[in-house]
């Protein structure tokens, strides 16, 4: 199973450098659903990272593809040199969504 990252360049950059082979940059939220629609045709990938930035403006999307699919797991995390924007946990509203149970952290 392979990871892969979408996100802005710096983001995609940093993680290139730490040895992430499947990292897209994209210049917008819309460039950013796209590539992860694009990389769910392909089974390999259990997981997909991308920016809080992009995920929130794309949070439709990508509930959408978690009620789905089992794969891939959608996360965020923050922007490089940027303070996290999540709006929503993802996991903590997954796991509400599957087992109706809200966990509070």
């Amino acid at each position: 199973m392979k990871i892969a990252i979408v996100a802005d360049g710096d983001t995609v950059n940093c993680f290139k450098l730490s040895g992430l082979e499947h990292a897209y940059s994209v210049r917008n939220a819309e460039e950013g659903k796209k590539r992860i629609n694009q990389l769910l045709e392909t089974p390999d990938f259990a997981v997909i990272i991308t920016t809080d930035r992009i995920a929130n403006r794309i949070r439709a999307t990508i509930n959408e593809i978690t009620e789905e699919h089992e794969y891939p797991l959608i996360i965020s995390v923050p922007n490089v040199g940027r303070p996290s924007l999540l709006l929503l946990d993802p996991i903590t509203e997954l796991i509400k969504r599957k087992t109706g149970i809200e966990l509070k952290l």
